[in-house]
């Protein structure tokens, strides 16, 4: 009997071992020394050997278009620098340089909290007159991103599609260049009309929409899978604007499940 509890004893110390390895190795790629957020599904702050965890998937085409560095930085000591240039081979039939999470395996539950650090540098960021899309929520269907976070002529704005013809924007302001600034996106994924999206920088409140934001899922429409980096869709099939390369700076990026709050998500930079 003596043995026997020995020996589930041992056997629960390691069940925990091992858990609180799996946990430790989604959160302490961000960079925080914090216990670990039960509301936090993934995590990335790019400081480990592998900075990018087998979940992501990477779509960038050259040696040049997603790179690790050590400045600027946002949190810790590294950050994602993605490059882009008009005449770059094409990945899933666009030119991007990007990185994705999965998409979400319940349906029925996506309210969901999104953050990232995001750098524009003014060398290699100048103003272009046609859109960059930096972070988008896909849903497939051969149809533009029903969520995506864009810049155009030096603003900030995000494009909302309820449906495959029609869009809305919410505008964000002019891009602050060479400046770290954290975002935070609550969005409770829906076609109808108890859709929401709550937008915040640096911890404070800039934006609040209600409504339908995502495409019914029906067809090929899946559920919406998160996307960072940047897609360019002018320069697609050798299109051309008035610039030929484009730089950004992601730090600190982070997903948290219905539980998550702002407190959660919050990131302060070193």
């Amino acid at each position: 009997m003596k043995l026997q509890k020995t020996v589930i004893l041992v056997l629960i110390v390691l069940s925990a071992t091992f858990l609180y390895g799996y946990i430790k190795v989604f959160h302490d790629n961000a960079g925080k020394s914090a216990q670990p957020n039960a509301h936090i599904i993934y995590q990335l702050g790019f400081e480990d050997n592998d900075p990018f965890p087998s979940f992501l998937s990477r779509q960038t085409a050259t040696p040049y278009g997603l790179q690790i560095v050590e400045t600027p930085v946002y949190q810790g000591k590294k950050a994602a620098r993605f490059e882009l240039r008009s005449g770059d081979p094409a990945i899933q039939n666009g030119t991007r340089t990007e990185i994705s999470f999965p998409k979400p395996d319940d349906k029925d539950n996506l309210d969901r909290w999104y953050a990232f650090a995001l750098l524009f540098p003014s060398v290699d960021y100048d103003a272009d007159n046609s859109d960059d899309v930096l972070t988008q929520w896909h849903q497939g269907g051969k149809a533009s991103p029903a969520i995506s976070l864009r810049t155009k002529n030096n603003d900030l704005y995000l494009r909302i599609k309820p449906e495959v013809d029609s869009k809305d924007k919410i505008e964000l302001g002019p891009i602050d260049k060479d400046n770290w600034h954290y975002y935070i996106f609550h969005i409770k994924h829906s076609s109808g009309a108890d859709g929401l999206i709550e937008i915040f920088r640096d911890g404070k409140p800039v934006a609040n929409y209600n409504g339908a934001n995502m495409y019914d899922l029906t067809g090929d429409f899946h559920a919406p899978l998160w996307k960072f980096g940047i897609y360019k869709s002018t320069w697609n099939k050798g299109g051309v604007s008035n610039t030929t390369k484009r730089v950004i700076y992601f730090d600190e990026i982070q997903l948290g499940d219905e539980h998550a709050s702002l407190a959660d998500m919050m990131v302060k930079p070193n």
